[in-house]
């Protein structure tokens, strides 16, 4: 009569107890907040890229502009394959400027009611990068079908000009946290890309600039460099990763320090008016 409830006992003994329920759910609450951050970020790239394409005139001229610098000196192909980048540049850069300016007010709203400030910040960021990262793509194939018979080492185009559109995406978020507006933003972005197409590269100070590896890189896709190519390649690169991570670094820094919210204390219990 006993054999089922020692049967009961035994696998009630044999049973070991749940010792990873709490890294379980610690786990699961992990990986709901990741897709939490996920969906945020996605949310926010795309309402950024339908905030761009409702500004389709600025849209249309910060695109062309690379074109226009491309096509004014297409005879000299280490010039016109320079201009392109930096002009590529400059129109990602003001793209970013006007998503940060544009969107200030919205993100400081948005982190008050309880958005994280880098999920903000990672969705612009990818937006205007990926944006940037089409446009280069695109100009690559109209280089490509236009001179890339003429040139050293074609396949170096795509390089320089995706490089070229990831340093810019930081360099315009930095700009827009430096200025009021973006029209500001703009001319300052402007007087940058100046400096870059009229100092002489060649000098050792110019390496401070955002954009220095458009030459490098320039040098590799037109001249016939022989050994040294290796090296031009390896200093642009360098070069634009590590403008790239500056960038980013300061940029991310200052716009999490804006985004944040403060506490206020407390209010303390009102004493007696008189002892």
């Amino acid at each position: 009569p006993n054999a089922p409830t020692d049967a009961a006992k035994g696998i009630r003994m044999s049973t070991p107890p749940d010792q990873f329920t709490p890294q379980t759910e610690w786990d699961r609450a992990e990986d709901a907040r990741f897709r939490s951050m996920a969906a945020t970020t996605g949310l926010v790239a795309l309402v950024t890229l339908r905030e761009l394409a409702r500004r389709r005139g600025a849209l249309a001229l910060a695109t062309l502009l690379p074109l226009t610098f491309y096509l004014v000196r297409l005879e000299t192909h280490w010039t016109t394959i320079r201009l392109l980048s930096i002009g590529l540049g400059w129109a990602t850069a003001t793209l970013a400027l006007f998503t940060q300016v544009s969107s200030r007010s919205v993100d400081r709203r948005l982190a008050v009611s309880g958005a994280r400030p880098a999920t903000l910040l990672l969705g612009r960021y990818l937006a205007v990068l990926g944006l940037g990262w089409i446009l280069g793509l695109l100009y690559s194939g109209l280089v490509l079908a236009t001179i890339g018979d003429e040139l050293t080492h074609p396949s170096a185009v795509p390089v320089m000009l995706l490089l070229t559109a990831t340093v810019a995406t930081p360099l315009g978020s930095l700009t827009a946290t430096l200025v009021p507006r973006d029209l500001e933003g703009a001319l300052l972005l402007l007087s940058v890309m100046a400096v870059q197409v009229l100092v002489d590269p060649s000098e050792g100070w110019t390496r401070v600039l955002p954009l220095w590896s458009t030459r490098e890189l320039a040098s590799v896709v037109v001249e016939n460099l022989g050994s040294e190519t290796a090296d031009y390649l390896r200093r642009g690169l360098e070069h634009g990763v590590a403008m790239t991570v500056l960038l980013t670094a300061a940029s991310w820094a200052v716009g999490v320090l804006r985004l944040r919210t403060v506490r206020l204390p407390a209010p303390s219990p009102a004493g007696p008016a008189y002892s």
